[in-house]
């Protein structure tokens, strides 16, 4: 019996995943942004070069250029922005990182910090010191400052075009 449910169970997850309007193909989706803080109390950098965006997020550059903690969040590993920023920064499938970081692990480093949605990749960055993220670029407000895009697999200091009407 607990084989079977496993089974069904399994089969169930599928069916959602597969329905679901967040396993849309990401490269679909508007640009996004690549954020921090425009709160004066925890912005710590004003510009930012393309190739450093990647070891940023491998934790590799660990510090900004002032010597404050660089903190990295991502949205969870199965989220569309995520797998579509993975592809284009890293080079590989949130899924596929997993022996890097079991391998830091026991030299003290994790993985950038991890949140459920856009909303709480706003405020986290918004809110913590030395923060990066990334949003939907039609998600962008106030609370923070974009420094680079990514659209059409690239990145890029050039803010596209955005048509931020809803997609179907």
């Amino acid at each position: 019996m607990g084989l079977f449910f496993k089974h069904a169970l399994a089969a169930l997850c599928a069916c959602y995943v597969a329905a679901s309007p967040h396993s849309a193909v990401a490269e679909e989706a508007h640009p996004l942004a690549v954020i921090v803080s425009s709160n004066p109390e925890t912005a710590v950098i004003q510009q930012l070069n393309s190739r450093d965006l990647a070891p940023i997020y491998w934790k590799k550059k660990q510090n900004w250029l002032g010597g404050a903690r660089i903190r990295p969040v991502n949205l969870h590993a199965e989220h569309p922005l995520r797998i579509y920023f993975s592809k284009v920064v890293l080079g590989s499938l949130p899924n596929e990182q997993s022996d890097y970081w079991n391998g830091l692990y026991f030299h003290g480093t994790t993985p950038p910090y991890s949140v459920q949605s856009e909303e709480a990749v706003l405020r986290y960055v918004n809110l913590t010191k030395g923060a990066i993220g990334y949003v939907d670029a039609c998600k962008l407000d106030d609370r923070v400052k974009p420094l680079l895009w990514i659209n059409d697999n690239t990145i890029s200091s050039s803010k596209p075009a955005l048509d931020c009407q809803p997609r179907p």
